[in-house]
């Protein structure tokens, strides 16, 4: 956690990071083993898997600093 105000930037770059290093393995495993059409199908299915993971990532940081203001006089 940190000690300021405000949204937990370190943690959301932290999961970002990650969310961007499992989506690049996830596509480049893809392209090697997928034939071409399978592949072009696989691309949306990883990307919208990221696009969902990296929405709640946000949302999960976002309430914990809800939660630490609400708790915080």
């Amino acid at each position: 956690m940190s000690s300021e105000r405000g949204l937990d930037v370190a943690r959301l770059g932290r999961l970002l990071a990650l969310i961007g290093f499992v989506t690049a393995v996830s596509l480049l495993t893809s392209a090697r083993v997928l034939p071409n059409e399978l592949f072009s199908v696989a691309v949306v299915a990883i990307g919208s898997i990221a696009l969902v993971t990296a929405i709640t990532g946000f949302l999960i940081a976002a309430g914990e600093t809800y939660e630490q203001r609400a708790h915080d006089p």
